[in-house]
């Protein structure tokens, strides 16, 4: 009748309808016993194990706090009970609680079974549970509930019993307890006033229940205890069958029994006191003030005692004194001795504290539990929760100590590490529960409940080194906060018994408006490989946040910021590792049997998220590559759950349409032909045979080389000639196709939303892309750019496209054509997004070999594949589309191409239709384009411009230009300006668009003088340069009357530098008149020949004999230059000057050049007109070059020959020379302008070496090959001079020569009345004792015209 099964049975059956009646069997109608049933329960199911130890009640339970178990009754009667036959054991109960969180080392459940009335806000309770029985008791105010707290859906039933106290809301809430009835197998409930000290005990639950619908029948017995004013009792204590201790806030202690010596119920109360208390009356004012008063008491509990029958209760006061007494069920109590641990307690507390500061500090006990012994031995082993205080300091221990009769022994000190209190309280506080089997406790501070483990830590290295250091290694620590916006109130706590093999120890915890909470702590690990048993971890930590903290009304805080401190290695390998698992669906929370697996993905994802955003919220900044790994996890799950559901369409497609499905999905064949490391093999043995499901549940991670088997499995099985009918290739080119865009796309899409989430700067893409220069060098290779998967959307852009094309053409599955085709732009876009992100990251890559594969991916991306592939897309007829992309890529030539062509097609189309409806929507779409056009040079400016005038220039259309249809005049002028290769047709802007003729000067001189081949072209060019000058100036005049330039003034820089090229321009068209005029010269010999080349040997047959026969450089130059001249190329200066100076015909004939000797006169004209536009170091050489050739022309020896020869015939003589006749032209010209000068002769030993270095021709000729041989034939010539001036006086007869040709000169300009007085110092020869040579004016000379030159 005592047993567990029996008493928890009537605790059930108490709780139904009290007011049905029993059925009788007796024929006389008398009320019998009912017949007892048949319990479920064994004796052997209530077995307690072992390694159980006996608490502070006596019974191997629940150290010292309120629960009851078979000796739990109030009144023990022994008398004969007969044996029941064993039923079978009962199932293991099903978990139904809701947890709340849950990891390595314990788990929070809530619970169902929990009233609702006590939900609510304005219904404030004090509650207590008998685990035993499964049942809970809640008092109020006025009413005590008692319910069954195990129920799955929640309590059945409530009883209901009312409470009259009369209790005032600023006063206590009732305490209570739920009793248990021994011989009668039933539950009372006592129930008192903290503050009046009334007390109300209901010996059965049903009939109190059955009572409480008739007020004028007795409710219970009641009773009360007498307070003195201001005092309350503030606990109530279990002592199985003692009955209860009343702890009063006077720090007093008394018994209360519920029974009398008759078994009867009757309430009664004995003050508990010392031996040196003053012997006064319980109510006395001499007892108040005897020696209970003086202490405050922390905590209360007992245990059984050695007397049978008796309990041991042991007190325990804030400051450390333990008192025990011994109390029996009748009232009695004998005081057992009092123990003082406090200087105990401060030494073992105060190791770790400097010796000057400990005098500020002090302890307090909290509260302690009755730690497991064998029963009837007079030491006790203790757990203490102190509360250790200095100076803006507060931290928390447990101890476990050994109390004896008159010592204490420390055993050991546990310091509370993890539990951190943001504001220290006033008055520290602290609840300890220890529950059985006792390798767990429970602190319950507020808003917090603490766990430690008790196991001692093993012994290892690690922790010999950490008690070397003075920081003993510590077991398993870890806090439950709850949330502080929610203003959690823990109002009561129960301790449960474990009867599992799993040593669990369970505490039972009431939350005011919330429910019941149950914490269970698993047993500590007996070894150290699971770190998460041994400590907290970021692992541990993340994963509870991650599952649980979006739990709906959930309590706890999972808040880590200023209570953990995780290495960023450790944060980022655990946030690695459960997004890992997430995606392969490891954990327990994550259902792997689901009819929806769309759930099931959102599920995920929603983990992730909520993964992320603790991370985001609660610890330091993760480092940039775990951030993008993160991000790419995420990315898989979502490309995998929209690829699932594009599968799940097709498989509802396929089952309305089988008809149009020639072949099955792709899905199953694709992941079948994976490879099996890529893919979870299913186990049959436990159920499994979807393997498609399978993947999708826990290989997401692979979707990456999923992805491309769409293109690969279409290729090797069908794409093969004979292989599959048209249908099927169809067929699984979509669906192919699908998978690529349906997956990529979801995954770009997601970056693109997500990344900013993930603690990425949202800027850092474009796209969707990672832009360059943001991190790739610190990134492994993105899932989504594989080669793989590259190569694959490049195929299947050409294969759909061609196949879409062709089958549409011949009127095959028309509509999937078309799909194909549509889809073709989007795979176009996926396809430059990959290639992009490829190449973009192997360019930053550090080695060299990944730089050189971006580069060759750049390059082809650029160059082939992104052209191609978009204006592929105008051949299915989407051009609109592929001008989309090419606008998003800023290819402005494909763009360009796309509007010719579209244009060109459109055009064709209006031009050949005799439909005016067609020829209208051809023209709709020509205005579109057209308004296109206009609105790409506003957003896309120079690039456009650029491409689409070139696209005019490289068709041969470069007219169109400047038709008013397409014409943008800021833009063309912008573009024809920006390069000077297009001046040909700037100037035409120029003056056609601008009216700026100084622009098309410009151009044109541009044009003329630097880009020009064609030497009538060139002189073409030119003119119209100057003509445009001149129109400028025209142009200014006609402006209005200009106010005259004072000359004092300097010009602006502006009319300088056209002033400078206005004489350029003359200088140009100067040089082009003179080529024309050798050329002229030379046309009798050019005209008789057959053609060009022969022309070319011709002259050289004429002009390029006598010594050049010996010098096969000069002559390869010579022949060079007639090239030119022939084909009326653009000489030169140099080259015209070799022409003109090298120019020799055979001197043993009486040869006459057609030049009539003015080859020197024409070379010193070349080198005056570009004198400005030749190296300085080339037009010095150049000009003494010319004088060299010029002095080795004429026969010196000859002219040294003077016998019978008179002055007068000398004089002619002289003057027929090549250089008298020179002199004479120079003496001319120099009348004409004073700048010729500067071809004045050098002196004559200058002349030597003249063309005999490489710097002097290193800028003609680039090549040293060249320029050697060149080199050789001008140091031929310096020996004929040197011959000169050593044997025929060639010094002297060079300054005859040039007196000769001056007097000529005046003799010629007399005559023709144009005589000017040239400077004396022009008109001697060199003076003794030197060499003669003729001087080079003073005024104006070479050096200093040169200088001002340069300058």
């Amino acid at each position: 009748m005592f047993s567990p099964e029996a008493s928890i049975q009537s605790a059930r059956s108490s709780l139904r309808n009290p007011r049905r009646r029993q059925r009788s069997k007796d024929p006389d109608g008398l009320q019998q016993q009912p017949r007892r049933k048949r319990n479920k329960l064994t004796n052997e199911s209530f077995v307690p194990p072992k390694e159980a130890h006996v608490n502070g009640n006596g019974s191997a339970l629940m150290n010292g706090h309120a629960v009851q178990s078979v000796e739990n009754s109030v009144v023990l009667v022994d008398m004969p009970v007969r044996e029941k036959k064993a039923p079978p054991k009962r199932a293991p109960k099903e978990d139904h609680g809701l947890y709340m969180t849950k990891n390595a080392n314990y788990s929070v459940k809530k619970l169902p079974g929990f009233p609702s009335a006590l939900l609510r806000p304005s219904t404030p309770f004090h509650a207590t549970a008998l685990p035993a029985a499964t049942l809970a008791l809640a008092l109020t105010a006025d009413r005590a509930l008692i319910w069954d707290y195990s129920a799955a859906n929640g309590p059945t039933k409530v009883v209901s019993l009312p409470l009259n106290f009369g209790l005032r809301a600023s006063e206590p809430l009732p305490l209570g307890a739920i009793v248990r009835n021994g011989p009668t197998n039933d539950f009372g409930v006592v129930a008192l006033a903290p503050s009046t000290g009334k007390i109300t005990f209901w010996e059965n639950i049903d009939s109190a229940d059955t009572r409480s619908l008739y007020p004028q029948r007795q409710q219970g017995v009641e009773g009360s205890v007498k307070l003195y004013s201001g005092e309350s009792i503030t606990d109530m204590v279990d002592v199985e069958h003692a009955g209860y201790v009343l702890v009063l806030s006077s720090g007093r202690l008394a018994q209360l029994t519920l029974r009398d010596s008759q078994g009867r119920p009757s309430v009664a109360t004995t003050i508990l006191s010392a031996p040196h208390g003053s012997g006064g009356s319980f109510f006395s004012f001499k007892g108040l003030l005897g020696g209970a008063i003086r202490k405050t008491i922390a905590s209360v509990k007992a245990r059984s005692s050695q007397s049978k029958g008796h309990m041991e209760v042991i007190s325990a006061t804030r400051n450390g004194l333990f008192q025990t007494w011994d109390l029996s069920w009748s009232g009695q109590h004998t005081h057992q001795r009092d123990v003082d641990v406090h200087d105990a307690i401060l030494a073992a507390v105060q190791t770790d504290t400097a010796p000057e500061t400990r005098s500020q500090q002090d302890f307090h006990v909290l509260d302690f539990a009755i730690m497991g012994q064998e029963q009837g031995q007079e030491d006790v082993s203790l757990l203490v929760l102190v509360a250790f205080s200095g100076r803006e300091s507060l931290d928390y221990f447990l101890l476990e100590l050994d109390l004896s009769n008159t010592t204490v022994t420390i055993r050991r000190a546990i310091p509370i590490r993890n539990f951190h209190q943001p504001q220290l309280p006033k008055e520290p506080t602290g609840t300890l529960l220890l529950p059985q089997p006792g390798h767990t406790a429970f602190v319950q501070f507020p808003g917090a409940v603490f766990v430690a483990s008790l196991a001692q830590p093993e012994e290892s290295p690690q922790a010999q080194l950490l008690a070397d250091s003075g920081r003993p290694s510590m077991s398993f620590q870890d806090t439950i906060y709850f949330r502080e916006d929610l203003n959690v109130t823990l109002c009561g706590h129960a301790l449960e018994v474990s009867l599992r093999k799993d040593r669990t120890a369970t505490a039972l915890i009431f939350v005011q408006e919330f429910g019941l909470l149950q914490i269970n702590a698993f047993a500590p690990a007996t070894n150290d490989q699971n770190k998460e048993r041994l400590k907290v971890t970021a692992r541990s930590k993340l994963e509870q946040a991650t599952f649980f903290s979006t739990i709906p009304g959930n309590i706890i805080d999972f808040s880590v910021k200023s209570r953990f401190s995780f290495a960023e290695e450790e944060t980022a390998e655990a946030a690695l590792d459960i997004s890992s698992r997430i995606l392969s669906s490891s954990y327990d929370y994550l259902e792997k049997v689901t009819s929806s697996l769309d759930d099931q993905f959102q599920k995920r994802a929603f983990a992730l998220q909520t993964l992320v955003s603790q991370l985001q919220a609660e610890y330091p900044p993760l480092a940039f590559q775990t951030k993008w790994q993160l991000l790419g996890q995420a990315e898989k799950l979502a490309a995998t759950h929209k690829l699932w559901n594009w599968y799940q369409d097709k498989l509802q497609d396929q089952q309305a349409r089988p008809d149009a499905y020639p072949e099955k999905i792709l899905m199953s064949d694709i992941i079948r032909a994976l490879n099996e490391r890529y893919k979870t093999a299913i186990k049959p043995e436990i159920g499994e045979t979807d393997t498609i499901r399978t993947f999708f549940l826990k290989d997401v991670d692979c979707i990456n080389t999923l992805i491309p088997w769409g293109w690969f499995y279409l290729r090797t099985f069908y794409m093969k000639e004979g292989a599959k009918g048209q249908p099927s290739i169809m067929q699984r080119l979509s669906e192919g196709t699908d998978v690529m865009l349906v997956a990529l796309e979801a995954a770009f899409e997601f970056r693109q939303t997500h990344v900013e989430l993930y603690g990425l700067d949202p800027d850092c893409l474009d796209d969707s892309i990672l832009k360059p220069g943001a991190g790739y060098d610190m990134l492994p290779q993105f899932w989504t750019s594989s080669h793989n998967i590259v190569n694959s959307i490049r195929s299947l852009v050409d294969v759909g496209r061609n196949l879409a094309v062709e089958n549409y053409e011949e009127g095959y599955q028309e509509a999937l054509a078309q799909k194909i085709g549509k889809d073709n732009p989007r795979l176009v876009k996926l396809g430059c997004q990959t290639y992009i992100e490829r190449f973009q990251w192997a360019l930053a890559q550090s080695d060299e070999k990944s730089r050189a594969t971006g580069r060759s991916l750049r390059d082809e991306w650029n160059n082939n594949v992104r052209p191609s592939h978009i204006i592929g897309l105008m051949e299915i007829g989407l051009a609109i589309e592929g001008m989309k992309l090419a606008e998003q890529y800023r290819d402005m030539p494909t763009l360009v191409n796309l509007i010719w062509e579209e244009s060109n097609w459109l055009e064709s189309e209006k031009a050949n239709t005799r439909s005016k409806m067609e020829q209208a929507e051809s023209t709709v779409k020509l205005n579109r384009i057209k308004e296109r056009i206009g609105r790409y040079f506003e957003v896309y400016g120079d690039d456009w411009a650029g491409a689409f005038y070139s696209k005019y220039i490289k068709e041969n259309q470069a007219a169109q230009l400047f038709m008013k249809e397409y014409l943008n005049q800021p833009a063309l002028t912008k573009f024809l300006r920006a390069d000077p290769l297009r001046a040909r047709l700037g100037w035409i802007n120029e003056v056609c668009g601008e009216r700026n003729y100084e622009a098309a000067a410009e151009a044109l001189y541009e044009a003329g003088s630097k880009q020009e081949t064609n030497s009538w072209c060139q002189r073409v060019e030119l003119s119209m340069a100057k003509l445009a000058m001149l129109c400028k100036h025209e142009a200014k005049h006609g402006e209005g009357q200009q106010p005259p330039a004072d000359p004092r003034k300097e010009k602006p820089k502006a009319i300088k530098a056209r002033e400078i090229m206005f004489k350029s321009i003359e200088q140009q068209l100067e040089y082009t008149k003179l080529q024309e005029e050798v050329y002229e010269r030379l046309r009798p010999v050019i005209t008789g020949a057959l053609d060009d080349d022969s022309a070319v040997e011709l002259l050289m047959a004429e002009f390029g004999q006598g010594r050049l026969r010996d010098r096969p450089a000069h002559q390869a130059v010579l022949k060079e230059g007639f090239e030119s001249l022939v084909h009326h190329r653009v000489i030169d200066p140099a080259l015209m000057i070799d022409i003109l100076t090298l120019m020799n015909t055979d001197e043993n004939e009486n040869a006459t050049t057609l030049l009539d000797g003015e080859e020197f006169i024409f070379a010193m004209r070349v080198l005056i007109i570009n004198w400005q536009d030749i190296h300085r170091t080339t037009r010095d050489g150049l000009l003494k070059l010319v004088w060299k050739r010029l002095c080795i022309k004429d026969d010196w020896a000859a002219i040294n020959d003077t016998q019978d020869m008179t002055d007068a015939k000398l004089n002619d003589f002289l003057l027929q020379t090549t250089v008298g006749w020179t002199f004479r032209s120079i003496y001319r010209m120099m009348a004409e302008g004073s700048f010729v000068r500067i071809v004045w002769p050098k002196n004559m030993k200058e002349l030597l070496g003249a063309g005999g270095t490489h710097g002097e021709l290193c800028v003609r000729f680039g090549s040293e090959d060249l320029r050697e041989p060149i080199i050789k034939d001008n140091l031929l010539d310096d020996d004929l001079l040197r011959e000169h001036m050593q044997k025929n006086r060639l010094a002297e007869w060079f300054g005859a020569a040039c007196k000769a040709g001056k007097m000529s000169w005046e003799l010629q300009a007399k005559e023709q009345g144009k005589l000017q007085v040239l400077p004396n110092n022009m008109n001697g020869v060199a003076q003794e004792g030197g060499v003669d040579t003729a001087q080079e004016p003073v005024e104006g000379g070479q050096d200093q015209d040169v200088e001002m030159q340069e300058s």
